[in-house]
């Protein structure tokens, strides 16, 4: 049966069959796509693999690094030997307990404590070298000073000027309560040009401690160890400003009178 339009179509055309050469021509895509699927399975699987091996380094590395240690910064006082002793208080009864500090700026303190709080006589004495701290009110350096010793000030008065060897020093009676309750006379002094100063207390059976009594006690302060040469100085010319006695008619003037205001 000729094709219809085809006058030269013979039998052999009429039954060839098309479908096994459009079987042969899908083989090739078929193995392709095999191919394609294959490459980006395998592909997958060296991504993954490479992925998991470098998260498995991170943790060894993240492992292998110790932990940062937070380090306290050094502080800012450190104590440093007492002995020899840099300083003496004459006639004192009994022998102070001395504490030595050293600052970082290089400050000294020495702290001279006699008998204990609420005794009779008890007397804590702060002796600074080389200070660079800014000035304080009176009545703030000694409510410091006492917290440093564990005690607080309940009561205090109206400060004034007493004599001294040093020269003029600030005093006030206050009441010092730790324990104990006990009546004190405080003080301080500060010499800038030499960098040196003191600041303490000194109880007695009652509150009525005249100047005479304080003035005798600072007075007593000496240095006895060989100290800078600004400090050397300044004690050479207190001792040559003592008076011969340390009785009430020596030490009973007063510079100034009593302050108009409180510390």
């Amino acid at each position: 049966m000729a094709r219809a339009g085809y006058p030269a179509w013979d039998e052999d055309e009429a039954f060839f069959d098309e479908r096994p050469a459009r079987r042969a021509r899908k083989k090739p895509v078929r193995w392709f796509r095999m191919i394609l699927m294959s490459s980006l399975f395998i592909g997958g699987l060296v991504y993954f693999a490479r992925h998991k091996q470098d998260e498995a380094q991170v943790i060894s590395a993240s492992m292998s690094v110790p932990s940062s240690v937070l380090i306290a910064p050094a502080p800012i006082w450190r104590p440093v030997a007492a002995t020899p002793a840099v300083y003496a208080i004459e006639k004192a009864a009994g022998t102070p307990n001395v504490e030595a500090r050293q600052h970082t700026s290089g400050a000294r303190e020495d702290t001279l404590t006699l008998g204990q709080f609420g005794e009779v006589r008890h007397a804590r004495l702060t002796l600074i070298q080389g200070s660079t701290e800014p000035p304080r009110s009176f009545f703030v350096d000694i409510v410091r000073r006492a917290a440093e010793a564990g005690l607080a000030v309940s009561r205090n008065a109206q400060s004034r000027m007493i004599v001294t060897k040093f020269g003029p020093i600030e005093a006030a009676a206050m009441t010092l309560v730790g324990k104990a309750e006990q009546d004190c006379q405080t003080f301080r002094f500060a010499d800038r040009d030499s960098g040196f100063g003191f600041q303490g207390w000194l109880c007695g059976t009652d509150a009525a401690m005249d100047d005479a009594q304080l003035a005798c006690f600072i007075d007593g302060i000496a240095l006895s160890h060989v100290g800078s040469p600004s400090l050397k100085a300044l004690f050479a010319r207190a001792e040559r400003s003592r008076t011969e006695a340390c009785g009430p008619s020596a030490r009973t003037a007063s510079i100034g009178g009593k302050a108009n205001h409180r510390p």
